[in-house]
Order: structure tokens, then C-alpha cells, then sequence
């Protein structure tokens, strides 16, 4: 059953991702209608298998697989949360829906990941995934509305003014909806990093920067850079864009990186 629950949510997510990306493409408002269906369908099977996966046994994200499961549906309940509070975003589905996607299939590669041992568990660690994953979910929306942004720029300098530039938010909706994205993100990233310090002095012996954690440092490090150089440089537009689109790929590698590791693959 498990396994079923995963293939449909994800064949739905695949279609959601689909039908998001030929709306944005032909600006057909049927696509987009059905590619909303498409997402709440995936939701509420990732919602189930989340549940039976729980069933099985572990505390909540005990597992890397567990936690790429709970990103990936928080990404999807953010992104159609800011759609009820701004209208207008939905097209940046075709964006947002794709690395949820990423995110939920990475939890398939997860489930060969050992459980963190009871030697190293501690009561930091859970509150130090959570913070985490919740910085993530900020980020994919920026992520999201950054790709978009240079989409539109560049069409805009290459005075391309239809078809999907039609269809995507204003530059300036676009840049704040990252702004905003990035100011809650990163307070978490922060309290991620500094509990991910502590929990790694008590775990790692011989051992000073594993590459995920670099990963997650460069991460860190690009975020305080955009948000420094947007409030004292009046920095904004396509190097904002382009520096919270590196910004998050670095995230992302901490997960693929734990995942790689210790999941055994080369």
C-alpha cells in the first residue's frame, strides 16, 4: 500500500508539474484549472502516504526519506497558501510544483538511509530538522518566483512582450513575493545553522566540515549576501534573482548530499 500511495502521489504531482508548465506555455485557463485539481489530488495522497508511512514505525523525520516527504508537502502548502492570500502567483506552479516533485521522488531514494542512532539523537536534532525544512519551504517559494523573474527579465531586454510574458506576475510582484520568501526563510536557516553547530560538536569526531554541512554554510552565506546588499545597496532584480536561485540549489545539495552519503549510492 505504501508503495501505491507513492506512485500515485507522484504521477500527480508529474501531471500538476505538466499541466502548470502548458498553461504557462499556450495560456490555456482550462490547463491551469485542472493543474490546480492535479495538485490537490497530489497533496492528499502525499498526506496518506505520509500517514502510513508514520504507521510504520520512528518519530516524525527520524529519517532523511521522512524528511524530504515532510519539505516536499510543506513546499505544495505553501505555495497554495500564498495563492490564497496573493492572487496572481498560480502560474509560478509551473516553477514551484517540479521541486516538490524533486523533493518527494529524493524521498524514495532516502528510505535506504539508516536511522539516526540513538548515541547521536538528541533534543536538538528534531527542532534542528524542523527549523530547516521550514527555511527550505521559504526558499522554494523564492526559488520559485527568482527563476521567474529571469525568465521575464531577459524577455523583456529581448522586447518579447507576449505570450509568456503575458502570463507571468509584474517583475516588481515577483521581486517582493522573493523578498518577503527570503526574510522568513532565513531567520530559520540561521537557528538551523547554529543547532546544527552545536549537534555536530557532540556527533563528529576527527571530522570538522562534512560537504553537506559546507553545502549548508554557502547556503547561509549567499542569503545573508542578497538580504545584506538588498537593505544596504538597494540591490534588487536579476542579481537578487540569480543570487537567491544559487542560494537555494545550495540548500537543496545539504539533502541530496546526506542522501548520497549515507544512503551508500556513487
Amino acid at each position: 500500500m505504501l508503495a501505491s500511495l507513492f506512485i500515485a502521489a507522484a504521477v500527480a504531482y508529474a501531471l500538476s508539474s505538466a499541466l502548470y508548465l502548458v498553461t504557462l506555455v499556450r495560456g490555456t485557463e482550462g490547463f491551469g484549472r485542472y493543474a490546480h485539481g492535479a495538485l490537490l489530488l497530489a497533496v492528499v495522497l502525499h498526506a496518506a502516504y505520509l500517514g502510513v508511512d508514520y504507521t510504520s514505525g520512528g518519530p516524525p523525520m527520524s529519517r532523511v526519506h521522512q524528511t524530504l516527504t515532510f519539505l516536499s508537502l510543506g513546499i505544495v502548502g505553501a505555495f497554495l497558501a500564498a495563492g490564497l492570500r496573493r492572487k496572481g502567483i498560480a502560474i509560478l506552479g509551473a516553477f514551484i510544483t517540479p521541486v516538490a516533485l524533486f523533493f518527494f521522488l529524493g524521498a524514495g531514494l532516502g528510505r535506504s538511509v539508516e536511522h539516526v542512532s540513538d548515541d547521536t539523537r538528541s533534543a536538538l536534532l528534531p527542532f534542528h530538522i524542523a527549523v530547516n525544512v521550514l527555511g527550505l519551504v521559504a526558499f522554494a517559494l523564492a526559488f520559485g518566483a527568482a527563476i521567474a523573474y529571469v525568465i521575464q527579465e531577459r524577455m523583456l531586454r529581448q522586447k518579447r512582450l507576449s505570450g509568456v510574458f503575458e502570463r507571468l506576475p509584474p517583475l516588481d510582484v515577483l521581486d517582493g513575493f522573493s523578498l518577503r520568501a527570503v526574510s522568513v526563510g532565513f531567520p530559520l536557516l540561521t537557528i538551523g545553522v547554529v543547532t546544527g553547530a552545536f549537534w555536530a560538536t557532540r556527533v563528529q569526531q576527527g571530522v570538522l566540515v562534512t560537504s553537506p554541512q559546507a553545502f549548508g554554510l554557502a547556503s547561509w552565506v549567499l542569503f545573508a549576501g542578497v538580504l545584506v546588499l538588498r537593505l544596504a545597496a538597494g540591490w534588487r532584480g536579476r542579481r537578487a534573482a540569480i543570487g537567491t536561485i544559487v542560494g537555494f540549489l545550495c540548500a537543496a545539495a545539504v539533502l541530496v548530499g546526506y542522501v548520497v552519503r549515507d544512503g551508500g549510492m556513487t
